[in-house]
């Protein structure tokens, strides 16, 4: 089998049609960015900010999900191409392994779990490589105390005395602002998706508690 017959296999159609899928959406908004419109933006304003709008319920879990796979922290397209350049790449090697061994391709949708397990966990491990080296949204005029008082959402990683996590506080203004923060207290630990209290500051990051006066929540 050659290379054009093994990707236009009927076995393997949904793994290809995801890679051109993923190349019609880089360059459609690579033309977009050239004539001054921003299609990754304009999908980007549309997702609700889910720490604040999901319900009570099932709020919590999906916020968790929602962070883990990095939605908000890269651009929403970004994420897509990721996730279909992963799921048809994947999709194809399970597939080339097999016919090498077995001499024959397994039914897609065998081999579609796996590769869409693969494809969510790529979402973590490579938005959040990109998220590193993406610019924030936040402000270089914040004073000391202007965020002390203020509930705050741990966003990446976890937080133990010694070991500061990045949070992020909208202001009444609607800016986002991300910082470092550490429990105050040394038994504390912050979990991603928890809400805490800036409770203080020092020259390199903010300080935290658990104890949310039931007026703020």
């Amino acid at each position: 089998m050659n290379f054009i017959d093994f990707l236009f296999n009927s076995n393997n159609i949904i793994f290809t049609s995801a890679l051109i899928l993923m190349m019609f959406i880089a360059l459609l908004e690579g033309v977009l960015v050239l004539i001054g419109v921003g299609l990754s933006n304009t999908f980007d304003s549309l997702i609700p900010d889910f720490d604040t709008e999901l319900d009570v319920d099932t709020g919590y879990s999906l916020s968790k999900f929602f962070g883990w796979i990095r939605l908000k922290q890269v651009p929403i397209l970004m994420l897509v191409v990721i996730f279909l350049t992963s799921f048809g790449l994947i999709g194809l090697l399970i597939q080339a392994i097999l016919f090498n061994f077995i001499g024959t391709l397994w039914l897609q949708y065998l081999v579609v779990i796996p590769a869409f397990i693969f494809a969510i966990t790529s979402l973590r491990i490579f938005g959040g490589l990109i998220a590193k080296f993406l610019p924030k949204d936040e402000t270089s005029s914040i004073s000391n105390n202007d965020l002390i008082g203020y509930i705050a959402i741990i966003t990446l990683g976890k937080a133990t005395k010694g070991s500061p996590a990045e949070a992020k506080i909208k202001d009444q203004s609607g800016q986002v602002h991300y910082f470092m923060v550490e429990p105050e207290n040394e038994n504390d630990i912050f979990m991603q998706g928890e809400k805490v209290l800036i409770s203080g500051q020092n020259e390199k990051l903010f300080f935290a508690i658990k104890d949310i006066p039931e007026k703020l929540k």
